[in-house]
């Protein structure tokens, strides 16, 4: 059986939290977006997508071996963007005012050991950020978001566990379930 696998780095609480108000300030002047649970958050590291069980294992390991020797980045949230853009947009996102260097530095040590481990390139750049919608044909109200100001977020803070998530797709959304999961050190250790 085939696992659907993504490697994300986790947030912390308080940015789960002021998401989750975020996106319910947002989609009040929207409608036909799909947004994401705050509870699935996250940074994507690597979308690895169908995965057989001895992969997944072997995903496992290289994150571990990988991750266990980095430093958690200090990060903090900045402000809304859209891929490609606010005039065509098919995903909403948060980006990050602090630490996108260090994030970037980051998910590229973890790709580089996924790749020694035999997965190859990621099939895309990487940018850090952190969906909150994703858009459906016919969304209407998406000049709101191009417009829209936003709370100021909460402190800067050391992102510090990477997770090697499952992704299961059910009509009610996306459920993850970490399969691994690997604690940084602290930053500047």
């Amino acid at each position: 059986m085939n696992v659907r696998t993504f490697v994300a780095l986790a947030i912390p609480p308080d940015w789960t939290d002021y998401l989750g108000r975020v996106a319910r300030g947002l989609a009040g002047g929207t409608r036909g977006l799909s947004w994401a649970k705050p509870e699935n958050l996250h940074v994507t590291l690597r979308f690895l997508g169908d995965l057989a069980e001895d992969d997944v294992r072997r995903l496992r390991d290289a994150v571990i071996e990988t991750a266990g020797s980095l430093a958690a980045p200090t990060a903090r949230l900045g402000a809304l963007g859209a891929f490609p853009n606010f005039v065509r947009p098919r995903v909403v996102w948060i980006g990050l005012a602090e630490g996108e260097e260090r994030v970037t530095g980051l998910a590229r040590a973890v790709n580089a050991g996924i790749e020694r481990a035999g997965f190859g390139h990621p099939d895309k750049p990487f940018r850090a950020h952190l969906t909150l919608a994703r858009v459906r044909e016919g969304a209407g109200g998406l000049e709101a978001l191009r417009d829209a100001s936003i709370d100021a977020p909460p402190p800067a803070s050391p992102l510090d566990r990477i997770l090697v998530m499952k992704s299961d797709l059910h009509p009610s959304g996306a459920r993850y379930t970490a399969l691994e999961e690997v604690r940084l050190r602290p930053p500047g250790r």
